[in-house]
Formats: C-alpha cells, sequence, structure tokens
C-alpha cells in the first residue's frame, strides 16, 4: 500500500513538473522528460493511458495492445494524437471529419457517473490548471470538462 501511495505522490510530482517545464517543450507534447528515461516507465500502463490509447485509436483507426508499459503508452499517445492532428488538419474545411469523437451529448451511456479513467485524468487537469474537480458529473460532462481543461493547460492538443 505504501508503495502505491509512493508512486501516487510521483505522478502528482511528475504532472507539476510537467505543467512547470511545458513551455520549454515543443508545442502540442504532453511529456517533460523522455518516456525512456522514467523511473516507472516500465509498469504496466495506467487505466487513463490505456482508456485515452483506445479513444485515440477509434479516431485513428489502430490497433492498441493492452500489455503495454506506461512509457510504451506515453509514446504511443504521443503518436496517435500527432496523426489525429495532422488528419484534423488535413481535412480542416470538412465539418464532418474535424471531430473524431463522437458528441458526448449524443452518447447513449452519457448520463452514467464518469469512469475512472476519466476521474483520473480530470485529476490531474484540474491539478494542473489549479482547478478545483467536480466529483459527480456524468461521463458527458467529464468528456467535456476534460476537453476544457485540455485546452486551458496545454495538455492533449
Amino acid at each position: 500500500m505504501n508503495t502505491d501511495n509512493n508512486d501516487k505522490m510521483q505522478d502528482r510530482q511528475n504532472s507539476k513538473n510537467q505543467h512547470m517545464n511545458s513551455e520549454n517543450q515543443s508545442k502540442g507534447s504532453n511529456m517533460v522528460k523522455d518516456p525512456d528515461e522514467w523511473t516507472t516507465g516500465d509498469e504496466p500502463m495506467t487505466g487513463a493511458q490505456k482508456s485515452y490509447l483506445h479513444t485515440l485509436a477509434e479516431g485513428t483507426g489502430e490497433n492498441i495492445d493492452d500489455n503495454m508499459t506506461k512509457a510504451e503508452a506515453a509514446e504511443k499517445i504521443e503518436e496517435l494524437h500527432k496523426k489525429d492532428q495532422n488528419k484534423q488538419n488535413s481535412h480542416a474545411d470538412n465539418e464532418s471529419v474535424r471531430n473524431t469523437v463522437k458528441d458526448p451529448d449524443k452518447w447513449k451511456t452519457g448520463d452514467e457517473p464518469m469512469t475512472g479513467a476519466q476521474r483520473s485524468y480530470l485529476k490531474t487537469l484540474s491539478d494542473q490548471a489549479g482547478e478545483e474537480m467536480n466529483e459527480n458529473m456524468t461521463k458527458a460532462e467529464a468528456a467535456k470538462r476534460i476537453d476544457q481543461l485540455q485546452k486551458k493547460t496545454g495538455r492533449g492538443q
């Protein structure tokens, strides 16, 4: 249990360091340190990484290996995010491909409570943005809030 708390504290510190160093990185990157150099990079990917990878994969048509490490998942997220951005940029005038993710207001399960992955990512983004987090959001509300906080923090852009 103590190891779990240490990992959580390390993840929070890494998140703070990412925010503080984001101005020194190229636009669009959400990594401060090369994932191959992470001390926990060889551990299995987190639930939040897995969920986000599958969301990105839907937009790019790629298959995701659920047995990736944290470092491999971070690199794949960056790769898929860039592909998605390139796709959106090349079709900027075509509204039907501008948003590769279905509108949360149209989700069949949008009124269910947010997922654990959404809660985890929202906590990270809220901390980074210096804003309070609403723990009682639906899946759809959480998705919209993630978009807002990503824009504010520059993560996932």
